[in-house]
């Protein structure tokens, strides 16, 4: 049986609370589309509100998605699996290369908040791929 860093146990409950937060907030947002939708069918827009409802279900489906993604990740690093330390390696890469994109365009907005969005992702790329013990719990190397 593998050993888990503490480390990744530390980052599969972060990420276990992140996938909670993002359907938590899916549900909620299909709920206040649904109530506004009918507010306004009750005022006698039943289009609008049709509109609002469809809308409010496209818009909640992205962050449903994002947090069942997110919990199968916690899952696999739970667990220890290959797939899920290379999913996160990548994933952290391609939000460390977001992150440059925005802080090097003209109108990036404040530079101290993309860079503290910078921190968390490098950090958790450097330890996946610096510490030997992370590497040797997912991979055996």
């Amino acid at each position: 049986m593998k050993h888990r860093p503490i480390g990744v146990t530390i980052i599969a409950i972060l990420l276990w609370i992140e996938s909670v937060l993002e359907i938590v907030g899916g549900i909620l947002i299909i709920v206040g589309a649904f109530a506004l939708g009918h507010a306004v069918s009750g005022s006698g827009h039943t289009t609008t509100g049709t509109v609002l409802d469809s809308v409010g279900i496209v818009v909640a489906v992205i962050p449903i998605i994002i947090g069942i993604l997110t919990f199968i990740f916690a899952v696999g690093l739970w667990q220890l699996r290959a797939w899920a330390f290379w999913l996160t390696v990548i994933v952290e890469i391609i939000n460390v290369i977001r992150n440059v994109i925005q802080l090097i365009q003209p109108s990036h907005g404040s530079t101290g908040l993309i860079i503290a969005n910078m921190v968390i992702p490098v950090l958790i790329l450097l330890y996946f791929v610096v510490d030997a013990n992370v590497r040797k719990a997912f991979i055996g190397q």
